[in-house]
């Protein structure tokens, strides 16, 4: 069982950098059936936290949190080393230190309620913020990354339109611009079968298809990216700098594949 999360685990040289990280565990993801993305998934977080370990700034700074969402959104809680329901969700418990992340075993089931997970997304990035600047715990903006391989739906399975969308970009968009203690970044990453279009709705600027890596190469990825977010980096240097990383390592993986 992890360490409980809180302002202890920093020495308090740096900054503490909130990260959420929304999971799609929908039907699709047990796909295919001779290696189904869910068990990549499942290896790549299990992975994580030995990846930061040798990296004593990043230990410092980045904290993560684990939203799962199929028909169901859940949220890991550290504390009890289980996904627990959503409205449950604590953000002074539900963070916690990268090198320390336990994470469970996921399963693949259900539809891609997107929306949902969204919503509990917004509201555990800014009570995660205010709860550390209470603790006079210097913060940055909260970043939340959604890594999808379908399109977003209802409970019902039935896909969403770019209409029932809008109303959650909008808000997004709201966020990104807003002041402290109510802003967050948002980013979304597509992999094998995402839409993009649909996707790029939600994250105009923030949307990166990245097909071409695997899971424990996206979330090192994403973890590296978080790290070098500042405390005036705006959200459009966010995506920038995201989709400038996206692209090293697209080139990095064509020249490897070269190379064998």
């Amino acid at each position: 069982m992890s360490a409980p999360p809180g302002p202890a685990f920093g020495s308090g040289l740096f900054e503490r950098q909130p990260v959420i990280i929304l999971l799609d565990v929908s039907a699709s993801m047990a796909r295919p059936a001779q290696a189904p993305r869910i068990a990549e998934v499942n290896v790549a977080l299990a992975h994580l936290a030995d990846q930061v370990r040798t990296q004593a700034r990043m230990r410092e700074r980045v904290e993560v949190c684990l939203i799962a969402f199929g028909t169901e959104v859940r949220v890991f809680d550290p504390e009890a080393g289980a996904l627990t329901d959503a409205e449950a969700a604590r953000p002074e418990r539900d963070f916690v230190a990268v090198d320390r992340l336990e994470p469970p075993e996921l399963r693949a089931d259900g539809y891609t309620c997107l929306l949902p997970a969204l919503e509990a997304a917004l509201r555990l990035a800014a009570g995660r913020r205010r709860h550390l600047t209470e603790q006079r715990v210097p913060v940055l903006r909260p970043l939340i990354w959604l890594l999808t391989d379908g399109a977003p739906s209802d409970e019902h399975g039935r896909p969403l339109s770019r209409a029932e969308l809008a109303p959650m970009a909008e808000r997004l968009r709201a966020v990104e611009a807003a002041a402290p203690p109510d802003d967050c970044v948002f980013l979304a990453i597509g992999v094998r079968g995402a839409d993009q279009e649909l996707l790029e709705v939600l994250a105009p600027r923030g949307t990166l298809m990245l097909a071409g890596l695997n899971f424990t190469e996206i979330l090192k990825f994403l973890v590296r990216s978080s790290d070098r977010v500042g405390p005036v980096t705006t959200s459009d240097d966010v995506h920038e700098q995201a989709a400038h990383e996206a692209e090293l390592r697209r080139r990095m993986r064509a020249m490897e594949e070269k190379l064998l």
